[in-house]
This record gives C-alpha cells, structure tokens and sequence, in this order.
C-alpha cells in the first residue's frame, strides 16, 4: 500500500468514527473568519465570490462561508469527510459544491476561483505533492485571487520526531510525543521559511505571520508553531 493510501485510510477512519459519534468540529476557524472579513466583507455581491476549502473535513468552515452568502466549493481525499460536509451543511440549511479530489489535481478550470483557503491540510502531505498543491492553486486562482493557509512550522517541537519522509516532512504513525498533536498520523509536514518563501515567489506577493504558543507542564516546555500564510496570484 502506497504512502498516499495510508494517509488516506487513516483520515477516512478518523471522519467515520466522527460521524458515528456526532462528535466533530461544527464551528469556524478563527483565523479564516478574520481573513474572510478583512478582505471580502465588504465586496458588493458575496455570492460572486467564489471560495475554495482544500481539505474541508467536517464542513465547519463551508458552514461559515455560505452563512456569510459567498459562493462555496470543497474538496477532500477523505470520501467520509465528504460525506460528513454534506451532511453537515445539509442539516444546517447550507449548500456547498463538495467533491473527492486529490489537491495534487483539481478538476476546476483555471483562473476559476477569488479565494482558496487550506486549515491544517496542506501540511498532511510530502514536500513532493506540496510544490503540486501550489502549482494548482496558482493555476485556479483568479488573477489577483487570494489564498490564506495555516500550517505547522518546522520549530514545533514535534519536528524531527518521527519516522523521516524527506527533509521536512515525517510518519508519526508509531510515536508519542508530549502534546501528541500529530500523534498516529502518517504525513506531517512542517514548513520551513525558505520553503514558503520560494512557494510565495511564484506568486505577486506574499505575506508570512508565524504564531507561536508554548505548553509548559512543570518542567516540560513544548513550543508549538503555526504559518499564517498569505499568497496574492
């Protein structure tokens, strides 16, 4: 079994138990709600705006975006988070085009969408399909189109602890770490400057917000690291 069946296995268990069990994220990223308002509140017709989630998972971010009138597109790998997104918005009078797709290879036509937006996906992947992901949003962004992506920085204090993929990028399948926030997981790549500098080269601007949080448990100090990434096509 590939590496990338692996990964998708794992993240098909993960949203069938969810589904199951009713218990799975049904509220918005806060961090994507600020980008949203900051740059699209005020656009004259929220429903021309055309936004794209990589990696949509439960739907808690689609939820947000069609309540908030824009017109709203997903896409995961996972059938089970597909199917949990539709059932999601379906339950809360919502509606979104959501769809199975690799973001290695987007269906949609180029210059299609205003805003691709990637919550903690982009960075369950290897550095190889990375540079394809970003080779796709470039191409299905409108010029001018924006994306806004949050993603683990290589000072986590997780990187390097696992079973190395390739430079930036490891299989946690097998370790427990402190904070166990990758804990069980089979690709997790963790961004470097240099790396998001050169993705945001291909593209007019870039901005790079690196947020850190530090877990401290008596003499236990865990730093934990996140990219707030912004690229403008």
């Amino acid at each position: 079994m590939s590496l990338g069946q692996i990964n998708r296995e794992k993240w098909d268990k993960i949203f069938m138990i969810s589904r199951q069990s009713g218990k799975y994220n049904k509220y918005p990223a806060e961090h994507i709600v600020v980008f949203m308002a900051k740059n699209y509140y005020k656009a004259p017709s929220r429903d021309k705006i055309r936004v794209l989630e990589i990696g949509c998972g439960s739907g808690c971010n689609l939820r947000y975006l069609c309540e908030e009138g824009f017109k709203v597109y997903g896409i995961d790998h996972s059938i089970e988070a597909t199917e949990l997104s539709v059932e999601y918005l379906k339950n809360s009078d919502c509606t979104a085009e959501i769809s199975v797709q690799c973001a290695t290879s987007l269906s949609y036509e180029d210059n299609f969408f205003n805003v691709c937006l990637d919550n903690n996906s982009i960075h369950c992947n290897t550095s190889h399909d990375i540079g394809s992901i970003f080779n796709e949003i470039l191409r299905v962004l409108k010029p001018g189109g924006k994306f806004f992506g949050i993603m683990a920085s290589d000072e986590c204090d997780e990187f390097g602890k696992g079973k190395k993929i390739d430079p930036l990028t490891f299989d946690f399948s097998q370790v427990k770490t402190f904070r166990g926030q990758f804990d069980g997981f089979p690709i997790i790549h963790f961004f470097s400057k240099k790396e998001l500098e050169e993705l945001g080269s291909r593209f007019s601007y870039y901005q790079l917000e690196h947020n850190l949080y530090t877990l401290e448990t008596g003499s236990n100090r865990s730093p934990l690291c996140y990219w707030f990434v912004e690229f403008v096509k």
